[in-house]
This record gives structure tokens, C-alpha cells and sequence, in this order.
């Protein structure tokens, strides 16, 4: 019997996909079968988070990851599943281990917490060891296209850091500052002058530089991920180009990372979003 993704859409997009968001546009061509899995993803994601950025007390937080762990290891069984979980597929989390949920809310835990880099390869490490438990919940969802994520979560990883540089003033202002020590003593760039929001010649130069890093290796990663991983994936792929597009904008107003954030057109957000699925940009 098929279920209705009718309810479980609505409420994924109301916490993560408004209709002027980013990732509303990146699912937009996708099946309602499909759509309903990423925006799934991403909402499961954006309520342990919640539950770890929210709570006033380490002792709910830990209340609410628990209930989590159970409702995700106790899918198969549940007759009334939690809205994400039936976005995802009871069927589809039922084929992950129960003790694999542990370690993906862990995960999504530490990525709460601000922390400080020595070298790039440190932040690599972090951000690729928060996507790698999501690698398993992508393999139970479309099996033997999925064998080798390596390239993927690799893609993944540098997209994701493309989105800490541009949301550096946000961040900002959460205490977390996530450009590595290396990277700003290479620029001659200092933490304070960061969490003052000095914009010099020097911080230019710094995000020009890790930003086009990031990029090329987003690229090169992408050109090693399989056709059939290409083709799922293309609201990843979608998102990374909006991300893109946004730097192009940063880049024309001088790299003021620190200060602004910059927000490409829902236009470019729709045309990004067609080329990427019907012309697989």
C-alpha cells in the first residue's frame, strides 16, 4: 500500500524548505518519492540540531536525542512514525543498523559545537567525519547504485565548507569561527580582527583563496562520483551551485564575508536549480 507523502512533505518543508529557500528550489524537480527523502534528510538533521541548540539543559537535550535514537531504531515497528521518518521511508531506515543512529546524532551533536582549527586538513577531517554516518541512510535508500561514496562525501564535505565561508557572519555571531589558524597566519589575518569584522586587503585575499580551494576541489570530487550517485544527487549538486553563484556575488563586492551575507535571486535559484537536473550541470 502506498503511503501518502502528502503530511510529511508539509512538514519538512516548513522547517526547512520555505519556498524562497535555497533547498526549496535544489528538490524542486524532483519526485514527490525523492523530495520527500532529501528534504527528509535535512529536516531529521535540522530537529537534532534543534534539540542540541535549543534545550537550557544538557539533561533535555539528551531526553530529546533519546527519543530520537529510539523513534529511528524502532521505525519497522512503529505504527505511528514520526513525519520524517515516514519523508525517509520506515522501509528505508529499517535497513540501517540500530546502533548506526547513535552515531549520526553524535555527530550531528559535535557539529554543534563551536570549535577551533589548527590546519585545513583538521577542518577536512571534522566536516567530512559529521557526513560520513549519512553516507549509510543514502546507501539503504538506493542500494546498489551506492557502493563507493567516497567521491560523494567528498563533494559533500567541500560544499559543505563553501557554505561555513559564506555564512561566516553568521557564525560569527553563534561564537564559532570555523577558517583554520594555518590558513589565517598565511594571510597575516589575526582571530581578533576576525571577531571584529575587520574587512582588510588581507581577509579579501583569504577568502578569495579558500574559497576557489574549495571549489576546485568540490569539482574535482564531482567528476569522480559516479553517473548513477550524479544523478540522485543532483540536489546536493544544485545546492553547491547556488552556493556558487552566491560567492560570484561576494567576489564582485570585495569578499565583505564578515559583515554581509549575500542572496542570489530566486530566479537564479530555479534556473540553477533546471539546469542542474535536466541538463546535469
Amino acid at each position: 500500500m502506498a503511503v501518502s507523502l502528502e503530511n510529511p512533505l508539509a512538514y519538512c518543508r516548513e522547517k526547512v524548505s520555505s519556498e524562497i529557500s535555497s533547498l526549496h528550489y535544489a528538490t524542486l524537480f524532483q519526485t514527490d518519492e525523492f523530495k520527500a527523502f532529501w528534504l527528509g534528510c535535512f529536516t531529521l538533521s535540522h530537529e537534532l540540531r534543534q534539540a542540541c541548540l535549543k534545550q537550557l539543559e544538557a539533561g533535555l537535550t539528551q531526553v530529546k536525542l533519546g527519543w530520537w535514537r529510539n523513534a529511528l531504531a524502532d521505525a519497522a515497528n512503529n505504527t505511528n512514525p514520526h513525519p520524517v521518518i515516514t519523508a525517509i521511508s520506515k522501509q528505508v531506515i529499517a535497513k540501517v543498523p540500530p546502533e548506526h543512529w547513535g552515531e549520526l546524532i553524535n555527530k550531528v551533536a559535535s557539529g554543534c559545537e563551536p570549535k577551533r582549527y589548527n590546519s585545513l586538513a583538521d577542518w577536512q577531517k571534522d566536516i567530512r567525519g559529521e557526513m560520513e554516518p549519512w553516507a549509510k541512510l543514502i546507501q539503504a535508500r538506493f542500494g546498489d547504485a551506492i557502493t563507493d561514496c567516497n567521491g560523494l562525501l567528498t563533494f559533500w564535505t567541500e560544499s559543505n565548507r563553501l557554505c561555513q565561508v559564506l555564512r561566516m557572519a553568521k557564525y560569527l555571531d553563534q561564537g564559532f569561527q570555523p577558517l583554520p589558524v594555518e590558513l589565517l597566519a598565511k594571510h597575516n589575518v589575526t582571530a581578533e580582527q576576525i571577531k571584529r569584522r575587520e574587512h582588510t586587503t588581507s581577509t579579501e585575499a583569504m577568502f578569495k583563496e579558500v574559497s576557489e580551494t574549495l571549489i576546485e576541489q568540490a569539482e574535482q570530487a564531482w567528476k569522480s562520483v559516479p553517473l548513477e550517485q550524479r544523478l540522485f544527487a543532483r540536489p546536493l549538486r544544485a545546492l553547491f551551485r547556488m552556493r556558487v553563484a552566491e560567492l560570484k556575488v561576494h567576489e564582485r563586492a570585495g569578499y565583505k564575508l564578515l559583515t554581509e551575507q549575500k542572496i542570489i535571486t530566486p530566479f537564479k535559484k530555479f534556473s540553477t536549480a533546471w539546469t542542474t537536473q535536466v541538463l546535469r550541470w
